[in-house]
């Protein structure tokens, strides 16, 4: 569980990077686009890539450091024991969805060989970079689901 914690640590470091090498090329374009009345080629081309290595690695992260968005008005008032089955229910709810969403990203980026249409970049990097990050992500609500079982059973 510790390396699932290790990786996760590294691929947000790496999503941190790629977003702040997204926002200098965009300042960078903008400056060009406003003084030069030249913009930097395929800007958006690139951005658009950009997000998805910024967005997709970061959520294991997120998951392991149980950072997400939680909505717990009702289930904070609830006893321990049930807040944890219906944490553990979430996550189990969570997992199936994602292992499904990695299952087609994987079985599309077997079958991607488009390029962009400006840059002429290839596309199925992008779709690696996505499979890698969501079977990470799968790992890691399987990671916590794990903790919540085990922490169930010790009580």
């Amino acid at each position: 569980m510790k390396i699932i914690h290790h990786l996760s640590r590294w691929f947000a470091y790496i999503s941190t990077g790629v977003m702040g090498l997204m926002m200098l090329l965009t300042v960078a374009d903008v400056f060009m686009r406003t003084v030069f009345d030249s913009p930097i080629t395929g800007t958006t081309e690139v951005t658009e890539f950009m997000m998805v290595i910024v967005v997709f690695p970061a959520l294991a992260w997120c998951a392991v450091t149980r950072r997400h968005v939680q909505v717990d008005l009702l289930v904070s008032h609830l006893p321990p024991r049930v807040q944890t089955i219906i944490d553990s229910l979430t996550l189990l709810l969570a997992l199936a969805t994602f292992v499904i969403i990695t299952w087609h990203s994987l079985l599309e980026s077997m079958a991607v060989q488009t390029t962009t249409s400006l840059l002429n970049l290839p596309q199925a990097p992008f779709y690696w970079v996505l499979t890698v990050s969501l079977a990470l992500f799968c790992l890691a609500i399987a990671t916590l689901l794990v903790e919540n079982i085990m922490k169930e059973v010790k009580r």
